[in-house]
């Protein structure tokens, strides 16, 4: 198992633990419904636009990365 990481620009870092870089996206992408965007932005980025699941879905998709 491997450990994949991406840090936001608010500067928390998320991570999984993963075989490979495909399902690390994939499990990241699963614990980011629009629930957890919205807690995410509301504690972190308070008073910004919130992000749609697809745009963070694309940012893990471009961001995410071997730790």
């Amino acid at each position: 198992m491997n450990k994949f990481s991406m840090t936001c620009s608010c500067s928390h870092v998320f991570s999984v633990d993963a075989d490979n870089r495909d399902e690390a996206v994939m499990k990241m992408k699963s614990m980011t419904d629009e629930a957890a965007v919205k807690a995410h932005m509301d504690e972190k980025h308070p008073g910004e636009p919130l992000m749609t699941v697809a745009q963070v879905h694309a940012e893990i998709e471009k961001e995410l990365k071997s730790a």
